[in-house]
């Protein structure tokens, strides 16, 4: 029991460290990346960049979504879609309102939240534009869950305040299996195959996407990340997400940097990679420093242990 809940709290904790690390390179080239700042530890992101005046270890909005998922899932004891597009809708009207973090939420998000708070219901709220703002939230769902049946049906639900289109929900349910998979202790290729498999009742073309970031796994990621597409598209930063994941599978700290340093959207990207490598490996397998370094470090543990119990005792 004691091993499973590091699980639990490595997902929470490892998509907050990767989203805070890949903060300081979302929008930019992979090759000037490659070339000036590679990065490997927290600090601040370059002026011109969304995250710009966050300090380091400060995550995103990626995190903070996830966090109010979580603790949707917590406080209704399992997903409720109203309450969680209630709790969107509040955080966004905040976000949006807050210079420092009002250009971290996506056009999608942004546009949701706008009819959440002009009374639109939930159900026809989202946008159905492709882009990844559920996919990088809904690990949350993926450790409340135990039954695979249950947290592809909720990871689809949860994406549809927000993000409507078939490719997001799909890639929504590809993360939160994912991390479902990791915990239960899967072998990489079955993890991949349960993922695909899934994911493909939403979104065929994703999922084979998916498929093929396995496929590639031994291939440069220079060359891969090309392939595949590094842009806040949901059909580049899961799949992206998903190849580091692989390619690293038993090294969570080569998995998030390499995540971190692909270009694009690397903060959504390393958020992904860092739930998967950590339910896969557990708060054991993360480095110290990052650690100690990441904003709000004992709320996202609370929240990971609370999501432990409270599935202990549906």
């Amino acid at each position: 029991m004691e091993q499973l809940e590091n699980k639990y709290t490595g997902c929470m904790l490892g998509a907050a460290i990767g989203d805070a690390l890949g903060k300081q390179n979302e929008g930019l080239n992979r090759k000037d990346i490659l070339m000036t700042r590679i990065i490997k530890d927290y600090g601040k992101a370059p002026a011109g960049c969304p995250g710009e005046k966050l300090k380091p270890g400060q995550y995103t909005d990626d995190t903070e979504q996830m966090i109010l998922l979580a603790q949707s899932l917590i406080e209704c004891r399992g997903f409720d879609a109203g309450d969680f597009a209630l709790r969107i809708a509040r955080w966004g009207a905040d976000a949006l309102a807050d210079p420092l973090r009002k250009k971290l939420v996506g056009p999608s998000s942004s546009g949701a939240i706008a009819r959440l708070n002009s009374g639109a219901s939930w159900k026809e709220s989202g946008s159905s534009i492709p882009s990844c703002g559920s996919a990088m939230r809904a690990a949350p769902i993926g450790l409340f869950y135990s039954d695979m049946d249950e947290v592809e049906t909720n990871a689809a639900l949860s994406s549809i305040p927000t993000h409507n289109s078939g490719e997001a929900i799909a890639g929504a349910v590809a993360v939160a299996v994912g991390v479902r998979c990791a915990i239960d202790g899967m072998m990489c290729s079955d993890i991949i195959r349960e993922v695909s498999t899934r994911a493909s009742k939403y979104d065929t073309d994703l999922a084979k996407k998916i498929e093929l970031s396995f496929l590639v796994k031994n291939d440069e990621p220079d060359k891969v990340f090309t392939t595949l597409g590094t842009s806040y598209m949901v059909y580049d930063t899961v799949p992206s997400a998903f190849y580091c994941f692989s390619r690293h599978f038993d090294e969570p700290e080569n998995a998030v940097i390499e995540a971190a340093n692909a270009g694009g959207d690397t903060d959504s990207i390393a958020c992904i990679t860092g739930a998967l490598a950590g339910a896969r490996h557990g708060i054991d397998a993360i480095p110290e420093r990052w650690i100690k370094g990441l904003e709000n470090r004992e709320l996202v543990e609370h929240i990971a242990g609370s999501i432990f119990e409270s599935r202990l005792l549906r």
